[in-house]
C-alpha cells in the first residue's frame, strides 16, 4: 500500500483497504460507518455513538435510538442528547470511570483504536490497564438487532474489581409522520428478570403497528439497570459524569412518561492477565415475549454470525474487481464505492427514498446486484402516475411534481438490460400509482418520455415544474412556465438510449422517433441555452435566463455543463469553452462547486437555494455527485488525465499535501464539501454515506474508465486510462461468465482502438460475446493509436496487422 493511502491524520486503511483504522478519537468530525440489513440499518461513529432505524416489512419506519449520524450535520444542535452505544467502565477500588468510546468523558487513555470495516464497527480502549474491546455489527437478514460482543480485559498484575455500564436513549419517533398525542406520555422501560433483558415500549392509543417494543439482552446476568434517563444521569448531570456511574451502581428506577433510556450494568472481578467476555444483543419487535427467540438465536452464535457477513462481503469486494498502478483508486472501487452503493440501494437516504434517489442506486449496483435494481425498478414504477409523471418520493409517500423523476428509469433500465440480457423485464404488468389498467414496463417508461416530449415551454425546453435534480431550485416552474435547461440535456441523452434498445428490439419507427427527438431537444439547447461561454441552468416563468452571465447570483451552473458533454450535445468548440469556464469560474482545490457566485439574497424567483447560507448545500458546495458527472463527460471526450484529476481532488483520503483541505474530511464520499464562501469551515464534508453519486461512482469507474462496459450485444472493451498508466486489469463479471481483462497501454493513449485476444485468440472489434458458461475467460486489450501496432502485442508477434483485425475504435454511446 503506497504512503499516499496512509496520510490521513486521524487514522490509515489496513492492508488491503476493508478497514479504515482510527486513531485519534479526536477527529473534527465523524468518521462514521454504516451497518443494515434487510430490517434495519445503524449509523455508528468511531466512537461507537450513533442511532438505529428499523422498518418492519412496509410498515412505518422507526428510529428506535436517538443518536448522532441520522440527520445532515447542520441539524444536529450538540450531542450530550443524542448519544447512545455508551460503554462506562468503572474501578470499584478508586472510583475513577472512563468510556470505552472515549466521549463523553474524554479521560486520557494509553491506547484507543476503532475499526470501521464492512458492516461492521470494533473499538479498542486501553485505559488505567484495562484493555476493552467492542464490536457493533448487523447480521445478514430480517432481524432488526445489532450485536454487541466486549471483552474486558485486566492488564495489570492484581485483580480488578470492573463495573461495565451500556447505555442507550430509547426514542421510537415515527418516521413517516403519524403522530400520536404526546410522546413519553405512552412510553415505559422495565427489567424483565426472566429474559435478563431490559425492555422499553412505547403503546399509544393510536399507532401504525405493534412493533414499538425495543429490548437489550445479554449472556451475562445484568446485575441492575436504570429505565429512566434522570435516574442514570441526574436531574442535573450529564452524560460526563452520570450520578449512576459515580456512586458504582444503577437505582433499578422503571422508566414512565420519561426519556426512556436503557442502562444496563455488570459487574466483574478479573485476574490479572483474564479477559471477560460480553455480548450484548439490542433490537426490536413487536411482543415482549419475542426477545427469548433472539436469544436463542444470537447469544453464543454471534461469531457465526460474523463470519456470514464477512463472506458477504468478500464476494462483494471480489465482484469486478480492479488493479490499476494507483492503490488508492483500487481500494475505493474494490471496497468503499461498492459499500457505499450497495447502503444506498437498500436504505438510500436514511432511510426514505427520494425518487430519483432510489432509481439511481439501481443503477449503481446493475452490475453488482442486478436482482436488486430488477426490484428497485419494479417498485418505481408503482409509484409513476399514469400521466407518466411520478412521486417525489415514496417511504413515505410524497407527490410534490418534480419533473425529472421518472427520467432517471430509463438510464437505471438499459443499464440493467444490457447488464443481464433480461428483456422479459420488458413486458411485465406493473399498475400505475394512481391505478387504471396495468401497463407494461416499456409502456411505463415511454408514458414517461411521452410526458416531458409534450410539457416543454417557450424554448422548446423541458418545464421544470416544482424542481429537477436540483431539489432547491423551488421558484424557477411555480407557475408552470419555467423550463430546465438540464433536464433537456439529460433527455436528449436519455433519447439516444431509447433509440439503441428499440434498435436492438428492431422496432425500427419507435427507434426514428426517439433519434428525432433526440434531434429536436439538441437543436433547441443549442439554440436558446447557449450564453457565449457555457449552457444556461434554466428559465424561470417570465423567460428569463438562471445561470447567465446576466446574473448577478449563480450565473454558471455545473448540472448542465457535465450533462452537455455526458450527452455529446456541445460541439469541439463549446465543449472546450465551457470546461475552460468550469476551470475558471468553478474549480476548486476539492473539485467543482455547484453554481457561482452563491446567493446571498433571497430570489422568490429562484426559490429555496437563494435563502441558504452561502457555501451549504446546493448554494455553492463541491458537490460529489456532478465531479462524477464531470469525470464522466471528461472520459467521453477522451480526457482521462483531467478526469484523473478531478477523482483524486473529490476522493477524501486522496491528500495533495500537509495542507490539504480534506485533512480534516471522513475517509469516505460525502454528498458535498461546503463550498469556499462558507462562513467558517469551508471544506467542510456534509454528511458521508448519503449520496447518489455512489452510484455513479461505482458505474463510471468500472464502464467507463476501466471500460468493461455491458452492452445489449456484448461487452465492450472501451477503457479511457490516465495516460501514465502503462496498464491496468479487471476480473468482470458479466451474464454468467468472468472476463480477466488486461488494459494494455504501451503507448500511454487517454483513449485509442482496441485490439482484443480472448483465451489466446485475436477477436476483431471491442465486443466480448456472452460466454454465459461460468467459466473464467483470458482477455488481453491493448489500447493502439490508429494505424499502429506495437510489436510486442499478440498480434504483431503473430503476424496479424490491425487491418486484418477490423478493429475499429467504438463510436457506440
Amino acid at each position: 500500500m503506497s504512503a499516499k493511502v496512509n496520510q490521513h491524520p486521524y487514522g490509515h486503511f489496513n492492508a488491503d483497504g476493508t478497514e479504515f483504522i482510527v486513531t485519534n478519537p479526536d477527529a473534527p468530525r465523524a468518521l462514521d460507518n454504516f451497518l443494515w440489513n434487510d430490517a434495519c440499518f445503524s449509523v455508528v461513529q468511531h466512537t461507537g455513538v450513533g442511532c438505529f432505524d428499523y422498518q418492519p416489512g412496509d410498515k412505518e419506519a422507526i428510529q428506535l435510538l436517538t443518536g448522532i449520524g441520522r440527520t445532515c450535520d447542520f441539524d444536529v444542535v450538540g450531542r450530550e442528547h443524542l448519544m447512545s452505544r455508551l460503554v462506562y467502565i468503572r474501578d470499584n477500588d478508586t472510583g475513577t470511570f472512563w468510556n470505552l468510546n472515549w466521549e463523553p468523558v474524554c479521560r486520557p487513555h494509553e491506547s484507543f483504536e476503532c475499526r470501521q470495516g464492512l458492516g461492521y464497527t470494533i473499538l479498542t480502549n486501553k485505559t488505567d490497564g484495562i484493555e476493552a474491546r467492542f464490536r457493533i455489527f448487523v447480521p445478514p437478514g430480517n432481524d432488526p438487532v445489532e450485536l454487541w460482543d466486549m471483552g474486558i480485559k485486566n492488564c495489570r498484575s492484581v485483580a480488578r474489581n470492573i463495573s461495565v455500564f451500556l447505555y442507550v436513549q430509547f426514542q421510537f419517533a415515527f418516521k413517516w409522520g403519524f403522530n400520536s398525542y404526546g410522546d413519553t406520555i405512552y412510553r415505559e422501560a422495565h427489567f424483565n428478570r426472566g429474559l435478563n433483558a431490559m425492555v422499553a415500549s412505547k403503546h399509544p392509543f393510536r399507532r401504525p403497528h405493534d412493533f414499538l417494543t425495543g429490548f437489550l439482552t445479554s449472556n451475562q446476568p445484568i446485575t441492575a439497570f436504570d429505565g429512566s434517563r434522570d435516574a442514570f444521569v441526574g436531574a442535573y448531570g450529564t452524560l460526563k459524569d452520570p450520578v449512576a456511574v459515580q456512586r458504582g451502581r444503577c437505582s433499578n428506577t422503571l422508566g414512565s412518561a420519561a426519556a426512556t433510556v436503557g442502562a444496563i450494568q455488570f459487574d466483574f472481578v478479573i485476574e490479572p492477565g483474564d479477559e471477560k467476555p460480553l455480548t450484548v444483543v439490542l433490537g426490536a419487535t413487536d411482543q415482549e415475549g419475542k426477545i427469548a427467540s433472539f436469544r436463542q438465536r444470537y447469544l453464543g452464535h454471534t461469531d457465526t454470525f460474523f463470519a456470514r457477513l464477512a463472506a458477504q462481503n468478500a464476494d462483494m469486494v471480489a465482484r469486478n474487481r480492479v488493479k490499476t498502478p494507483d492503490p488508492l483508486f483500487d481500494q475505493m472501487v474494490n471496497v468503499w464505492i461498492k459499500q457505499g452503493a450497495s447502503y444506498g440501494s437498500r436504505w438510500c437516504r436514511w432511510g426514505w427514498n427520494g425518487y430519483r434517489d432510489i432509481v439511481q442506486h439501481g443503477l449503481g449496483v446493475s452490475a453488482l446486484n442486478p436482482a436488486r435494481t430488477r426490484a428497485i425498478l419494479l417498485e418505481a414504477l408503482r409509484h409513476q402516475f399514469s400521466t407518466g409523471l411520478a412521486l417525489r418520493g415514496w417511504n413515505p409517500v410524497d407527490e410534490k411534481p418534480y419533473s425529472d423523476s421518472a427520467l432517471w428509469l430509463v438510464f437505471t433500465l438499459c443499464a440493467y438490460l444490457k447488464e443481464t440480457g433480461d428483456l422479459a423485464l420488458l413486458e411485465e404488468q406493473v399498475p400505475y400509482y394512481d391505478g387504471g389498467t396495468l401497463a407494461s414496463v416499456l409502456e411505463h417508461i415511454c408514458t414517461a418520455l411521452d410526458f416531458l416530449e409534450k410539457n416543454k415551454g417557450v424554448h422548446g425546453l423541458i418545464l421544470i415544474k416544482f424542481g429537477d435534480w436540483n431539489d432547491s431550485l423551488t421558484g424557477v416552474g411555480k407557475e408552470g412556465r419555467g423550463e430546465s435547461v438540464w433536464l433537456s440535456i439529460a433527455y436528449s441523452e436519455a433519447m439516444r438510449e431509447m433509440a439503441a434498445l428499440m434498435g436492438w428490439l428492431s422496432r425500427v419507427d419507435a427507434q426514428a422517433d426517439y433519434a428525432h427527438r433526440r434531434d429536436a431537444i439538441v437543436a433547441a439547447v443549442n439554440s436558446h441555452a447557449w450564453d457565449g461561454q457555457w449552457y444556461r441552468r434554466c428559465y424561470d416563468d417570465e423567460g428569463r435566463p438562471i445561470g447567465s452571465h446576466e446574473n448577478r447570483f449563480g450565473r454558471i451552473f455545473m448540472e448542465p455543463q457535465c450533462w452537455a458533454l455526458i450527452a455529446g450535445i456541445a460541439s469541439p468548440e463549446r465543449a472546450s469553452q465551457l470546461i475552460d469556464s468550469c476551470d475558471r469560474l468553478l474549480l476548486t482545490e476539492l473539485g467543482y462547486m455547484l453554481l457561482s457566485p452563491p446567493y446571498t439574497e433571497l430570489d422568490p424567483g429562484i426559490g429555496r437555494l437563494s435563502s441558504m447560507e452561502p457555501g451549504i448545500a446546493e448554494n455553492g458546495t463541491v458537490y460529489t455527485h456532478l465531479n462524477i458527472w464531470m469525470i464522466l463527460g471528461l472520459l467521453r471526450l477522451g480526457n482521462a488525465d483531467k478526469a484523473y484529476d478531478i477523482f483524486k481532488r473529490i476522493t477524501p483520503c486522496s491528500l495533495s499535501g500537509p495542507t490539504d483541505p480534506k485533512r480534516n474530511a471522513s475517509f469516505l464520499y460525502s454528498n458535498c464539501y461546503y463550498g469556499p464562501q462558507h462562513k467558517n469551515r469551508p471544506f467542510q464534508q456534509e454528511f458521508t454515506w448519503i449520496t447518489g453519486s455512489y452510484a455513479w461512482l461505482n458505474t463510471v469507474l468500472i464502464n467507463e474508465w476501466i471500460g468493461a462496459r455491458p452492452d445489449y450485444a456484448g461487452l465492450r472493451i472501451q477503457p479511457c486510462l490516465p495516460s501514465a498508466w502503462p496498464e491496468a486489469s479487471i476480473a468482470r463479471t458479466w451474464r454468467g461468465a468472468t472476463y480477466n481483462i488486461l488494459i494494455r497501454n504501451p503507448y500511454h493513449l487517454e483513449g485509442g482502438r482496441i485490439e482484443l485476444v480472448v483465451d489466446g485468440k485475436p477477436l476483431p472489434g471491442n465486443l466480448l460475446p456472452s460466454f454465459a458458461d461460468g467459466k473464467i475467460h483470458e482477455v488481453i486489450a491493448t489500447l493502439l493509436p490508429q494505424g499502429e501496432v506495437p510489436r510486442s502485442s499478440p498480434a504483431a508477434r503473430n503476424g496479424i496487422s490491425s487491418a486484418d483485425l477490423g478493429c475499429q475504435q467504438s463510436t457506440g454511446s
